[in-house]
């Protein structure tokens, strides 16, 4: 969809944005030169869950501990490229068009990357920096091809003079490749061998290039973003790091391998108990996620060393999340993503740089759009396209603050949602296709491993995140309604239960809105939602209520 933004809206956001900043540098970590815009470099990870930084000591001591780390972080779309465009435009999924991995309705042949992130911070003075993970689709010839080096990241001009205004090290392939893989690296294509770890060359590119801004460009603002694979299937570790959690067990929860899934929707009634085979599967691929992370700590912890030796540090905001999150067993579900349950939805995001207090932990819900809000806000950049996020620095300057916009979680059609080499899915089945009895939930297995007998396909969905409530529409008729703050393993659906049916009525009006908003009308405020109705009162058998 065609959006555009005006010149009264730009103006006024761009004027917030300057009046914010030089409100919050009075506070927190101190600006190198007092005055000049602040370097922004972001880490990404891919499937990395919220519970999964707990290996991560590195990055919460020197991001998360020195800053912010939110608690209630999610990806509105949670699927590769739908997550990464958002991230560069600010919007919602059903604005930019990008709603999975591959065309028609995904992939990288439906972004707009002429009028994204990079090029908005480029006007506004920053020279940009990408290394590692594009989104999906990226590098194919319908796109420009291998050595094709999208707007706002170039030109390079041999990285030195007033030309220079961005350089470029994007992946290639070959898909799910942790060694002897190629980069376009700035309209080059460069093969690294099989000795050569990815997470490590990012690293070492990342201290390199930023050495190389900070000596050849003193007075202008870097914007950088590392984009790690990690933990990503099929989670190879470095060698070093080979076996380092081959004793740790998985964590279970009731949520694990569901016992009782009435209240699920139809396909997920089908899925059938894990045996000992694929549990022992869900624990070894969970091991060698967290071994590939102990890579990205390390590389977080040589970049950070490097801004602070440089001086740097203090005049740089730092940004540490994921794409999205990743299922391990829960609710039946052996492995995956793209559907809205907490596993799945919720990222970590942990932020620091000047004026963040140290040590918070914002409890208020905020989604990826968010982040970019958040880096324009830090910037004092226009954006080229409304934006529906908003900037999280007066959460980061003030944890105590409350929110009651909701969050809305959505997804393209189950065909869009496949990586790299697999094969494509039907459409969903709807209530006229009844569902079969599955070998594996076929747009959330990518390698095909679960133990039923035939494929089933997870509709698309709309859902609506509220700080106490989940509700979720799905396109095959399925209903599910949770109360988190008494289930939060969404165990129990009470889309049903009459006592909730005011409740239901509230969030399916706000969802309603949702899924069309744009802009500003994605920020609502919507106050707190009805109460249950209260329980009815049990009474000794035999002995009616009195009546007047």
């Amino acid at each position: 969809m065609s959006r555009t933004r005006t010149g009264r809206a730009g103006l006024l956001m761009a004027g917030i944005a300057c009046l914010t900043l030089l409100a919050f540098l009075a506070r927190g970590e101190s600006s190198r030169a007092a005055g000049s815009k602040p370097n922004i470099i972001m880490f990404t990870t891919d499937d990395q869950t919220f519970r999964d930084m707990s290996v991560l000591t590195k990055t919460q001591a020197l991001i998360g501990n020195q800053g912010a780390s939110f608690q209630h972080a999610y990806a509105s779309d949670p699927l590769c490229c739908p997550s990464r465009v958002t991230v560069q435009t600010g919007d919602y999924a059903h604005n930019t068009g990008v709603l999975g991995n591959t065309p028609p309705q995904g992939g990288y042949t439906s972004f707009n990357d002429k009028n994204d992130l990079p090029v908005w911070l480029q006007t506004a003075g920053y020279r940009t920096i990408h290394i590692g993970k594009m989104p999906n689709g990226f590098g194919d010839p319908s796109v420009g091809g291998p050595t094709y080096v999208p707007p706002g990241w170039g030109p390079f001009a041999g990285g030195t003079g007033p030309s220079s205004k961005g350089e470029f090290y994007g992946f290639i392939g070959p898909p799910s490749a942790y060694t002897a893989f190629t980069l376009d690296q700035n309209g080059v294509q460069k093969t690294y061998g099989p000795d050569d770890y990815s997470t490590d060359v990012y690293a070492n590119l990342a201290v390199d290039r930023i050495n190389s801004h900070l000596s050849n460009f003193p007075d202008t603002p870097l914007y950088m973003q590392v984009q790690f694979f990690a933990p990503h299937d099929p989670a190879t570790p470095a060698p070093k790091y080979a076996n380092a959690f081959a004793t740790t067990p998985l964590p279970i929860d009731p949520s694990f391998n569901e016992k009782d899934v009435k209240d699920k929707p139809g396909w997920m009634r089908a899925i059938r108990r894990f045996g000992l085979g694929l549990i022992t599967k869900i624990q070894t691929r969970y091991q060698h996620r967290l071994e590939t992370l102990l890579s990205v700590d390390d590389a977080v912890e040589k970049v950070v060393n490097d801004l602070d030796a440089k001086g740097a540090l203090g005049n740089t905001y730092l940004i540490f999340t994921s794409d999205q999150g990743f299922m391990q067993g829960q609710h039946r579900l052996h492995q995956g993503k793209f559907l809205p349950y907490e596993p799945s939805v919720q990222v970590p995001l942990e932020i620091r740089g000047p004026g963040i207090p140290a040590g918070s932990q914002p409890t208020s819900l905020v989604w990826n759009g968010d982040v970019t809000s958040t880096i324009l806000a830090a910037a004092g950049a226009r954006p080229g396209l409304p934006q529906d996020g908003q900037s999280l620095l007066p959460f980061l300057t003030d944890p105590t603050k409350r929110s009651t916009r909701p969050i809305l979680f959505e997804t393209g059609p189950p065909g869009t949602t496949f990586e790299p080499g697999v094969g494509t899915a039907a459409a969903a089945g709807g209530r006229r296709h009844p569902v079969k009895i599955p070998t594996y939930v076929k747009n959330t297995d990518l390698d095909h491993t679960a133990q039923l007998a035939r494929a089933i396909v997870a509709p698309r969905y709309r859902g609506i995140r509220t700080g106490r409530y989940l509700l979720n529409k799905y396109s095959d008729g399925s209903r599910e309604l949770y109360d988190l703050s008494i289930d939060p393993l969404e165990l129990h659906s009470i889309y049903k239960d009459s006592r909730y049916f005011p409740v239901r009525k509230f969030l399916l009006k706000q969802l309603a809105r949702l899924v069309r908003c744009s802009g500003t009308a994605c920020n609502q405020e919507i106050g707190k939602p009805p109460k249950p109705l209260p329980k009815k009162k049990k009474h000794p058998q035999g002995k009616p209520p009195p009546t007047g």
